[in-house]
């Protein structure tokens, strides 16, 4: 399964020392990081060089927005499993931070 960010940097950058959540949290790292290839669109492919499985070419690095993204919406899911206590996105929508990173990047829809 794709993953833009590993469990460890994910740990590292919620503040979290213990190892109890784990499966949640690399389960978040699936659901964020196919959430941000879906925003991104076809420029998914090249951004983040996929290969034919979907999966990151070997040696890839990650852009850094990207990785940010992903970091922020994991915990988002992470600290509020039920729900958007803070406001921070509306439903059906990615949180305004995730897509004030990606959307420079992003390929737009036509109409």
């Amino acid at each position: 399964m794709l993953a833009l960010v590993t469990l460890e940097v994910v740990k590292a950058a919620l503040l979290v020392d213990t190892d109890d959540d784990d499966d949640t949290l690399e389960l978040l790292i699936y659901a964020a990081s196919r959430s941000v290839v879906k925003y991104l669109k076809a420029r998914a492919e090249v951004l983040l060089d996929l290969d034919s499985s979907g999966e990151i070419s070997s040696g890839f690095e990650v852009p850094p927005e990207i990785v940010v993204a992903t970091i922020f919406l994991v915990g988002t899911l992470y600290r509020e499993p039920d729900g958007d206590a803070e406001k921070a996105f509306e439903q059906g929508y990615l949180p305004k931070p995730v897509t004030a990173l990606l959307y420079p990047l992003r390929d737009p829809a036509l109409a």
